[in-house]
């Protein structure tokens, strides 16, 4: 992950780039034993994008054509991965995809080594009654998408015939900018008043290293166009994002969602 990988090169390059070139040689050996074209889905990131020609904000977001320079070594791995991706599939060995995903939120388990753990965590630990330290400013935005929309749209990407004479197969997935202090917010509001004292206390202890990192990655405005022609869905907003947790993962949570789960209201 990008956290874990800055502070390890060869460990980042070993899984991310060989595990992934690996594989694509895998898929390419299937279709030499005369088995149909394998469609081969790569998880890339968001982090691919780093030095911009100028700040990347609302009206001057990235894009599919803005030039890879990662400023990580997370984001430099997966931006090698792409171009593999690209090159197998113009050769005919497979029919690749790359999905730039943003950060998924939020995710259930333990904390991982990504510099972006934080955007889930500040939700997952107080839900669970756990207090959440946070390594990152509240106020730098960062875009994220929801558990269930990247289920759906990593199908959706599987499934769909791409365009004629499209050679480049690297969509960046939706989502959409947020702070960790938006989050915090949504979680007040998704949870009734008088379960807030339940709520796992939230403290700031910001990190040089992985404010840096998360900075680093010139994702916070990414232009999704390409995604949503493919017929890729919009994420929800956070609090939609919270109350999906709850459903889906709250069984040992400390509270309750506020009001109605989103799948009744889907269907009411």
């Amino acid at each position: 992950m990008s956290g874990q990988g800055e502070k390890d090169l060869d460990l980042c390059l070993r899984v991310n780039l060989d595990g992934t070139r690996y594989m694509l040689e895998a898929a390419r050996q299937h279709k030499a034993k005369g088995n149909p074209t394998p469609r081969f889905v790569f998880a890339s990131t968001g982090a691919v994008y780093g030095e911009t020609e100028k700040p990347v904000t609302k009206d001057s977001p990235v894009h599919a054509y803005t030039k890879l320079t990662p400023l990580n070594t997370y984001g430099v791995t997966k931006a090698c991965s792409e171009l593999l991706v690209n090159d197998f599939t113009r050769k005919g060995f497979v029919d690749g995809r790359s999905a730039r995903l943003a950060t998924v939120i939020v995710r259930p388990g333990l904390p991982n080594a990504a510099t972006t753990s934080c955007y889930s965590g500040v939700i997952r630990e107080p839900l669970h009654g756990v207090d959440c330290v946070l390594p990152v400013d509240r106020d730098l935005p960062h875009t994220i998408t929801s558990a269930r929309t990247i289920t759906k749209n990593l199908v959706i990407l599987h499934d769909v015939a791409w365009p004629e004479g499209l050679v480049d197969r690297a969509v960046s997935v939706p989502g959409f900018p947020v702070t960790l202090g938006q989050l915090v917010e949504s979680l007040h509001r998704v949870i009734a008043p008088e379960d807030h004292a339940k709520l796992g206390k939230i403290t700031d202890n910001p990190d040089p290293f992985l404010n840096k990192v998360v900075q680093s990655m010139a994702c916070s405005f990414v232009d999704d166009s390409r995604a949503l022609s493919l017929g890729l869905e919009q994420s929800p907003d956070v609090d939609v994002i919270v109350e999906e947790f709850l459903e889906d993962f709250g069984s040992n949570c400390v509270v309750k969602i506020r009001g109605e789960p989103p799948s009744k209201k889907k269907k009411s």
